[in-house]
């Protein structure tokens, strides 16, 4: 004889409805091909902009020659094999998708259809300046090493991207209201391009209230299109980087700091200067944007805590502004050979290490700036302080 069905108590029934209902809600979803609601419950979708330093794989997309980036020992901290990110692991983009609950994105040059670009897309791509190659061209520089795909060509991948997903002006607007962004950090690669080719600080400093003026383009056309979280970083210190320390250990760049090791002339010369023009340009977007959050990300602020106080976050402290993985000599910064190169000099913990190459930081220090700007202290509001409103 069958067993009888055990009876079951109403809140019980109540649960199962309500599943039931869920999975109907999920299962339309997926038919008419919009976007569930993300585990983190505050964003739908990151959107970024930027370099080498959050590129997730869209240079060695498109790259006939990618170079260092495409071999070992990139990568091998956490994906175990090179994927086209410039460190031994994930990048603070990474990180920031792994808070929000999305899954790794497809790189953008990379995605076919808008089921890759579900949670957002990295549009970022290593060498990617503000300003645009003719620029530089006009001033007799060589754009062999610019990426063509500037700021400006960016925002417009990002138009396309944004008509996939969203088919009536309804839907953009959800979109746009339901989305973060990163622009940048943007204006490194601006100077450090000149810088390579042996101009002068002295050269290089008017540039900087035009690349400021090119990001400030950039928001206010996101805003323009709808977006509500915007999120602006500055430069990190760059009188701090192994490489630039190589190139200038003769002199060129200004006394070094007592403290730090770190050179003036690119810090307050140049990086600090990049970053007060740009708050303040944050600053009166905000205040012209009433109701939009357009955050200043202090990057600056956050890789100096690292380099004065190294052992306190635990990196080595003899070895703050040495490269874990680069061409040897001073710093560990000769860029005459790369990581990937044979005869490259590599340190036994990236973890322990600040600079991963000489140009771009290790995880473990991508990992402490995400949490920074998550969190705070260095934006404000940080990118998770909206999340309760959903």
């Amino acid at each position: 004889m069958a067993a009888r069905p055990a009876r079951l108590s109403a809140p019980a029934v109540a649960a199962l409805l309500v599943a039931a209902l869920a999975l109907c809600a999920a299962t339309a979803s997926a038919a008419n091909g919009t976007t569930a609601a993300p585990p983190s419950g505050c964003y739908s979708h990151l959107f970024t902009f930027g370099n080498s330093l959050i590129d997730t794989g869209n240079f060695i997309h498109y790259s006939t020659s990618p170079g260092p980036v495409a071999r070992s020992p990139y990568g091998e901290t956490f994906f175990r094999r090179p994927t086209g990110r410039w460190s031994d692991g994930r990048l603070i983009v990474d990180f920031i998708v792994e808070r929000l609950g999305f899954p790794y994105w497809t790189p953008y040059l990379a995605g076919k259809s808008r089921e890759d670009f579900r949670y957002g897309a990295n549009f970022a791509v290593a060498s990617g300046t503000a300003l645009n190659q003719l620029l530089f061209k006009k001033k007799h520089l060589s754009v062999a090493g610019i990426t063509p795909y500037s700021l400006a060509i960016q925002v417009g991948w990002f138009k396309k991207v944004l008509a996939m997903l969203a088919s009536t002006e309804q839907e953009r607007k959800e979109v746009m209201a339901r989305s973060v962004f990163m622009v940048g950090e943007f204006g490194g690669n601006d100077y450090l391009h000149p810088l390579f080719q042996n101009k002068t600080l002295e050269w290089v400093r008017p540039l900087v209230p035009r690349v400021v003026r090119y990001i400030a383009g950039a928001v206010e056309e996101l805003v323009r299109l709808g977006a509500t979280t915007v999120y602006v970083p500055g430069l990190f210190p760059l009188g701090c980087v192994p490489r630039l320390l190589f190139l200038f250990r003769d002199g060129g760049a200004g006394d070094r700091d007592p403290a730090t090791g770190c050179l003036r002339g690119l810090n307050d010369g140049l990086a600090a200067l990049h970053n007060a023009l740009l708050r303040r340009r944050v600053a009166e977007l905000r205040a012209a944007h009433p109701g939009v959050t357009i955050a200043y990300a202090d990057y600056y602020g956050e890789v100096m805590e690292l380099v004065s106080a190294p052992a306190a976050s635990g990196f080595d402290a003899g070895a703050a502004l040495t490269a874990c993985c680069a061409g040897g000599g001073p710093y560990n910064g000769n860029f005459t050979v790369h990581c990937s190169d044979p005869g490259a000099t590599q340190c036994a913990d990236p973890s322990r290490r600040i600079s991963w190459d000489g140009l771009h930081m290790t995880e473990a220090v991508y990992r402490i700036m995400a949490r920074g700007v998550l969190d705070g202290p260095f934006a404000d509001p940080p990118i998770m302080s909206r999340c309760h409103s959903y």
